[in-house]
């Protein structure tokens, strides 16, 4: 049978010799990504030249003070209550369907495009047109939905 292992040699590295393992490595990493390194490289020269380094040193030698004006101009009135109004348009926007969305905006988009149309085209709405557009599906559905959304909106005030 085998004696058992009583006494450990650890292998101690040098710090010298720890540098030149860490060297290789890193050198070994520079290699396996010699291209990605290289265009890196080409972006940090780019933004060099066009004195976006400059722009950012300033900033971060500023930063007390760009972030003091920063925050005063946020706090006025005017800049909370839009972010208020902002607030409140994402939350009853959250609330819709997104397909009813979706067809309203196309429907609103070619609304305009045909009332654009319309108008460019100075043809003036007489009271047979009028009468004569409650017959049409599509000018029917559209009232049918304004009158409902109307009666919705009263209800709710």
């Amino acid at each position: 049978m085998a004696q058992p292992t009583t006494n450990i040699k650890y292998i101690e590295f040098t710090s010298e010799e720890q540098d030149i393992m860490a060297l290789k490595q890193l050198q070994a990493a520079v290699v396996e990504r010699q291209e990605a390194l290289e265009r890196l490289l080409q972006v940090i020269q780019d933004l060099h030249e066009s004195g976006i380094f400059d722009i950012l040193h300033g900033l971060l030698v500023s930063k007390e003070k760009i972030a003091g004006i920063l925050l005063e101009q946020i706090l006025k009135p005017s800049v909370l209550g839009t972010v208020k109004n902002a607030m409140t348009a994402m939350g009853t926007v959250s609330k819709i369907d997104p397909n009813q969305l979706s067809t309203l905006t196309e429907a609103l988009v070619s609304g305009l495009k045909a009332g654009q149309e319309r108008l460019e085209s100075n043809k003036k709405a007489g009271m047979f047109e009028l009468a004569k557009a409650l017959r049409d599906p599509g000018m029917n559905r559209a009232l049918v939905l304004m009158l409902g959304f109307l009666q919705g909106l009263g209800q709710a005030l």
